[in-house]
């Protein structure tokens, strides 16, 4: 089973968190919390087990950011949700050598939240103007003008 799979190959990684999900409340099976520093060896395993990157984005809580990945198998129904805590005004390090088409999520977080990724190829703006000084996404995006 691909999910005690992932369990063995994750556990020489030390993360904080691997455990198994409630799929019918959450929408997988493994949930895993990783330190920003861990990502990559994170999604090296993923790869290895033949899971693609279905989904990244994050949540601004204020505080900190709560980067959240989906990895999904196509041979057999397994998801897992990784969660990265990231402090403000950090950054994190690129998957987009492990996973290419990370490269666009990785530009949308950048452009909407302001999270820079290190040694990503082609870090720059995706959807907002070039000269645009601002993060949409941002909990405080428009607190200034009074638009809670």
């Amino acid at each position: 089973m691909l999910k005690d799979n992932l369990t063995k190959a994750l556990a020489p990684l030390n993360l904080e968190k691997v455990a198994e999900g409630d799929y019918a409340k959450t929408g997988y099976h493994l949930e895993v919390a990783a330190l920003p520093a861990q990502l990559p060896d994170v999604a090296q395993a993923m790869l290895d087990a033949d899971c693609f990157l279905e989904s990244f984005t994050a949540v601004d809580l204020i505080e900190a950011f709560d980067l959240v990945y989906h990895f999904a198998s196509f041979d057999e129904l397994c998801r897992t949700a990784v969660h990265v805590p990231l402090g403000k005004k950090k950054g994190m390090p690129t998957i987009s050598h492990i996973y290419p088409g990370a490269d666009w999520y990785e530009r949308e977080v950048f452009d909407l939240f302001g999270i820079h990724f290190f040694n990503h190829p082609n870090l720059k703006r995706l959807l907002l103007p070039e000269d645009a000084d601002f993060h949409p996404l941002l909990k405080d995006f428009g607190a200034s003008q009074g638009n809670d």
